[in-house]
């Protein structure tokens, strides 16, 4: 009897031992799987979404690019050519004005930004004149009677430029010293100040046939706002202006005395 109840007193001892080792381990177990969840939680934090809702850069195509270019409709197409078109003529011409003004009474300026039918006009309606040809002769007229009293060398003539692109017009102010050869002459030296407006010709580039319109973004017309001349305004006879009237006199017959220029070719 005694030793039955020992043996059962052994076996509960085991059995409860064994059942503290189960628990120890189920609790275990529970934890590393509570710690798994948690670890595994740690995906859906925040950080990795996101680092993925980063928002992307994007290729922004502008106008006239290869991109916007294939998606254009043929008409809109042409019409952002003859824009480009356009805007590298008008940098063409401000580049050639640039050059050419400081220079205008040594040379001849560069006359192919010009349009074949480009008309001069002077505000008070004193000067006017068309075709190329004859606002060559008009320049060359000018520069060489100035030539004759003043000194290239020392005359010094500056200018800036101003475009407008919403009237397509290239505004030019410009002033001039003219330092005359013999003091005599003239007793003094010149100041000119003026402005000068270019438009140009906003013709299609190409006919309805594709043939090239030569004159298309040129400058078509030259209208001259402001012509001061030692702060006053220049009035007609223009070279007494100048004081070449009592040098040129009667050589340049009716241009001297002359109040309005016209020239029709």
């Amino acid at each position: 009897m005694r030793s039955s109840l020992l043996v059962a007193i052994a076996t509960a001892s085991i059995s409860g031992q064994h059942n503290s080792n189960m628990a120890a381990a189920l609790s275990t177990i529970s934890k590393s799987s509570s710690t798994s969840r948690i670890r595994n939680s740690s995906t859906l934090l925040p950080f990795p979404l996101l680092e993925s809702s980063t928002v992307e850069k994007e290729q922004i195509s502008l106008p006239g690019s290869s991109d916007s270019n294939n998606n254009l409709s043929p008409f809109l197409q042409e019409m952002v050519d003859e824009q480009r078109e356009l805007q590298m003529n008008v940098g063409k011409a401000m580049d050639t004005l640039r050059k050419d003004y400081p220079y205008i009474l040594k040379r001849a300026p560069d006359y192919s930004i010009y349009h074949e039918n480009i008309s001069l006009q002077a505000s008070d309606g004193q000067i006017q004149l068309s075709k190329l040809t004859s606002y060559k002769k008009a320049l060359g007229l000018v520069r060489s009677a100035l030539s004759l009293v003043y000194d290239p060398d020392k005359s010094i003539i500056q200018s800036r430029m101003v475009y407008d692109p919403t009237r397509t017009e290239l505004r030019v102010s410009y002033n001039a010293m003219l330092v005359p050869k013999i003091m005599g002459v003239t007793g003094r030296t010149v100041h000119v100040d003026g402005i000068s407006v270019y438009s140009f010709d906003l013709s299609a580039s190409r006919d309805r046939e594709g043939n090239k319109n030569e004159g298309a973004g040129k400058i078509r017309e030259h209208r001259i706002e402001k012509l001061l001349v030692n702060g006053a305004a220049m009035q007609p006879p223009y070279f007494s202006n100048f004081g070449l009237e009592a040098l040129v006199g009667q050589r340049s017959g009716a241009l001297v005395g002359a109040g309005a220029w016209s020239f029709e070719q």
